[in-house]
């Protein structure tokens, strides 16, 4: 029940990815040149084998704008706990080679009727298959407002996962991505945040 929520999660948000923003798309991998058969006198197939080669991993480059991740944020503060709704719309731009990249994202963190947050995170990125890679990492909050009060110190970890659901044209890819975090803002009165959001993208 719990991943069929997520799932339905992130089809209420939208990213697109440009570039070779998909980590794994340029993994190493074996690819098939070409299928040989020895033919007997009559004609016929008699043994078949398949010639391949191994193709190493390519360096990239790639942008992610996610114009907003929806999801679902419980807060902290004053002795409090709340479940606030959650729109994170950023951009990360990711550099790599193979199934590894790492990536620098800004992003605008609105925990409704709370408190809105722009972290600046640095993150690694794994490919685990050709289809599913994982990324990791954390970083500053230099900027947050509640209620009219501001703060300039924050930290957050983030963790994630996208999962390629289809692949269309040449490199074209349908991406689904799940990510948790963890925000900590020094308001007056400590403010954390645990949130789950979900985007689908069209990463080109």
């Amino acid at each position: 029940m719990k991943l069929a929520a997520l799932a339905s999660l992130a089809l209420s948000g939208c990213s697109f990815g440009a570039g070779s923003a998909f980590v794994g798309q340029w993994r190493p991998h074996e690819q098939i040149d070409f299928d040989a058969c020895l033919v007997d006198d009559a004609g016929r197939c008699t043994a078949r084998k398949q010639v391949t080669s191994q193709v190493p991993g390519r360096r990239f480059w790639g942008v992610i704008t996610t114009v907003t991740a929806v999801g679902a944020a419980s807060v902290s503060q004053a002795d409090t706990t709340t479940t606030r709704a959650r729109l994170t719309p950023s951009l990360e731009i990711m550099k790599g080679n193979g199934p590894l990249a790492v990536g620098v994202r800004g992003s605008v963190q609105l925990d409704l009727k709370a408190a809105g947050a722009v972290p600046l995170v640095v993150l690694g990125h794994l490919s685990l298959t050709d289809r599913l890679s994982v990324h990791l990492g954390g970083g500053y909050v230099p900027f947050a407002r509640q209620a009219g009060e501001n703060a300039f110190v924050g930290v957050q970890g983030l963790a994630g996962l996208q999962l390629a659901l289809s692949r269309t044209h040449s490199e074209n890819y349908i991406i689904m991505t799940l990510e948790a975090d963890t925000t900590w803002i020094a308001f007056d009165q400590r403010y954390r945040s645990n949130g789950v959001t979900g985007h689908l993208g069209v990463f080109f």
